[in-house]
């Protein structure tokens, strides 16, 4: 039995329809069934459902992108950081291995290796080491705290997720829809593709650890816009702030963006070379099988993957 936390998230939906193509058992708790942040629960859940596996999707990003998470702090600190806390107690006292999903987006700027940042690399996008976001800041923390307390984890580390499919958190989506966008160069993950990569390490036992699950390769902002105009047959004009600075003066965001490019070595040799698709052909294929697709929302017309 593996438990999901956050399954009807955004990473957390591909995680359960994937699971559930493998035919393996599931079981997903709500928030309105159970107060998971809390550790006796949480235990109580693992040990009812005998689970041998967890993985955490849940988490807070901000809608519409990480710029509100300046605004709701304590609410990006208790799901990005004290349920964390809380998950990697669990499963240390339940003695079952577990998962969870991080993100690229704790690194900024041109690294050191020939292939971007590794896992080996210390975080360089936090507030103590220069300008970053609530949002990487609480995922950079999370780590720590996994990696402090030991047992037997993934750290799976996404970045700019997207698909075929079109979503508020899709990166085509946000390029489509913002009025100017950075002129960068990234590490992309696409959603399908780096989900399979991440039960792929799971099914064959790979090491423990961290790895960054990305798309071989990295990709612009340019290539990608260029792309949309070619592939949907349209002449839009992209344009582009000259620097984040210049982002922040005129209001456009609230917080400094992260832009890297993360190696996946390690994650290449786990699995197969052949294996990983570039980032460039993952958004080729996305863009030529786009699709609009509503978002699932309550009853206040918020979409549900925000509470995850």
């Amino acid at each position: 039995m593996v438990i999901l936390l956050g399954s009807t998230g955004y990473i957390g939906k591909e995680f359960k329809k994937q699971l559930d193509a493998l035919g393996v058992e599931t079981y997903c708790p709500s928030r309105n069934d159970y107060n998971y942040y809390q550790l006796e629960t949480l235990k109580q859940i693992i040990h009812e459902k005998s689970a041998t596996f967890l993985i955490n999707c849940a988490g807070y990003v901000g809608m519409p992108n990480v710029d509100e998470c300046e605004y709701n702090q304590d609410q990006v600190r208790l799901a990005n950081v004290s349920l964390v806390q809380t998950i990697s107690k669990a499963c240390l006292m339940m003695d079952i291995p577990w998962a969870h999903i991080s993100s690229g987006c704790i690194y900024n700027g041109e690294s050191t290796g020939a292939n971007g940042f590794t896992e080996k690399d210390m975080p360089n996008f936090t507030f103590t080491q220069g300008n970053s976001n609530y949002y990487s800041m609480s995922k950079s923390s999370a780590e720590e705290i996994i990696q402090h307390m030991g047992g037997q984890y993934y750290i799976w580390r996404f970045k700019l997720p997207f698909d075929q499919y079109d979503s508020p958190k899709n990166l085509i989506s946000k390029l489509m829809n913002y009025n100017m966008l950075f002129a960068a160069n990234n590490s992309i993950s696409h959603k399908g593709d780096c989900v399979k990569y991440c039960l792929q390490l799971w099914q064959q036992k790979a090491d423990f650890g961290i790895y960054n699950v990305v798309n071989s390769g990295s990709i612009s902002t340019k290539e990608i816009t260029d792309k949309i105009n070619k592939i949907f047959g349209i002449n839009r004009t992209f344009k582009f702030f000259e620097n984040q600075d210049q982002a922040l003066s005129l209001g456009a965001v609230r917080a400094y963006r992260s832009h890297a490019v993360l190696d996946n070595t390690k994650l290449r040799k786990a699995l197969h070379p052949k294996r990983i698709r570039p980032a460039i052909k993952a958004i080729e294929h996305s863009l030529k099988n786009w699709k609009e697709v509503e978002e699932d929302k309550d009853d206040n017309g918020i979409p549900k993957s925000f509470w995850d």
